[in-house]
């Protein structure tokens, strides 16, 4: 079968989701390819339309004044808005690569096309002239929100991509709060009536479910898989040793790309680690949480807790973090994953989470960690203790059954067999 996958990157965390079922594709003998519109790497059937420019001096000094006129350009047409909604698509009309310059870089006709994060590079007029000239099966992957509303990528509680996006909280500037719904109206003219839309997580389903855009196309879950000879259960005690901690302790692993970002909830994990030693009341549990990622996490220094700052992890130590852990914890608010959630559990390490994205799915109170009710930091720290309080046997248990419902569910082999089944 010869199957086009489409994205902005092969580069970033979206972009190694579209390369990793590429390669699945691969693996399984399809004739597979990802285009992308920019890419700095030469990895195997991977096509970019733009090899990713050089970090020059010129490179530098371009994107400076292309910086600073934005900039100035955005003073004189302010936009205001509210950035907890991750408003970034602001022009759907606004012109993307064509579907002929696709199709005429693909070195086949494609049986099927998967379109996967295309920000800046495929707009729903794009998938309109794909779907007319190849003439095959389209399915669109969630990797956010977007395909469903007018512009924002995490809509919260804002129910408006049910009808139309008027009057989008994202929009702050009175006079643009029209922008919203001109997008979505554009994106519901092109859209083509065959094309299918695929959720990653139980949370993504349901709003798709309810959005006006896609009202009588085909919806389908399919829960992003995981390599699982790669992410798996390992040496606890040697994974400890290399991040130099000590083998006695409950460790309870975090990892974060922003503690600004009020979607990643960190103060409600902050909240809910000093209801934890309200809770815990003196008694005697030695653990440590360790922390991964670029920022500091000086807001956790101050917390009476045992931590360790480890930094940016590349896969390999993330993976071996995941091993050293007893347990981690993902306070994500509004989520279409994280990818955390999918790899910490096949490495049949449980979790501590809100009851939102792909936790959903994966993480089931009492069977492969804690899935709290989504805000409230006291059922939070309730699971933080529960995994605390497990004597080594439940321990060992509970990451068996992590292990043993990630290889059910969410394998290449598993994903490959229920996302062919759909073409």
């Amino acid at each position: 079968m010869n199957i086009l996958n489409l994205a902005t990157t092969d580069e970033n965390a979206a972009g190694v989701a579209s390369r990793n079922v590429n390669e699945m594709f691969l693996e399984l003998n399809h004739n597979s390819v990802l285009l992308v519109k920019q890419s700095g790497s030469n990895r195997r059937n991977v096509i970019a339309l733009e090899k990713k420019p050089t970090n020059t001096f010129f490179s530098r000094y371009k994107k400076r004044i292309i910086d600073k006129w934005n900039e100035y350009a955005g003073k004189l047409n302010p936009l205001l808005k509210d950035h907890k909604y991750s408003f970034h698509s602001v022009n759907e009309k606004k012109k993307q690569t064509s579907g002929a310059t696709i199709l005429n870089n693909t070195p086949f006709k494609p049986d099927v096309i998967l379109i996967f994060w295309v920000s800046g590079f495929v707009n729903s007029r794009t998938i309109k002239e794909l779907s007319a000239i190849a003439g095959c099966k389209i399915f669109l992957l969630m990797t956010d929100n977007a395909p469903l509303t007018g512009g924002c990528h995490y809509p919260w509680n804002c129910a408006g991509f049910h009808t139309d996006c008027s009057n989008c909280p994202a929009i702050l500037t009175e006079s643009k709060k029209k922008i919203a719904s001109e997008n979505l109206a554009y994106k519901k003219e092109n859209l083509p009536a065959s094309i299918e839309l695929i959720a990653g997580s139980e949370s993504d389903y349901r709003r798709a479910l309810k959005a006006s855009i896609f009202k009588g196309k085909k919806i389908h879950k399919l829960i992003a898989p995981i390599d699982h000879n790669r992410f798996k259960p390992g040496d606890k005690a040697a994974a400890r040793a290399h991040f130099g901690i000590n083998s006695t302790q409950k460790i309870i692993f975090f990892g974060a790309t922003s503690l600004s970002d009020p979607r990643k909830g960190v103060q409600y994990f902050l909240d809910a680690l000093t209801i934890l030693k309200e809770q815990l009341n003196g008694a005697s549990i030695d653990f440590l949480i360790l922390l991964a990622g670029k920022e500091g996490f000086e807001p956790f220094r101050n917390k009476g807790i045992s931590i360790k700052e480890i930094g940016y992890l590349n896969e390999d130590s993330l993976i071996m973090a995941y091993q050293a852990a007893d347990f981690a914890v993902s306070p994500s608010l509004e989520d279409s994953g994280p990818m955390m959630v999918n790899q910490c559990i096949m490495c049949g390490t449980p979790m501590v989470t809100f009851h939102t994205g792909v936790a959903m799915d994966l993480v089931i109170t009492g069977q492969t960690g804690y899935s709290a009710k989504l805000f409230d930091t006291t059922d939070f720290a309730k699971g933080l203790q529960y995994l605390l309080l497990l004597n080594d046997t439940e321990t060992k248990e509970i990451a068996i059954r992590c292990r043993n419902h990630a290889l059910a569910t969410i394998t290449p082999e598993v994903y490959a067999k229920n996302l062919t089944s759909l073409f």
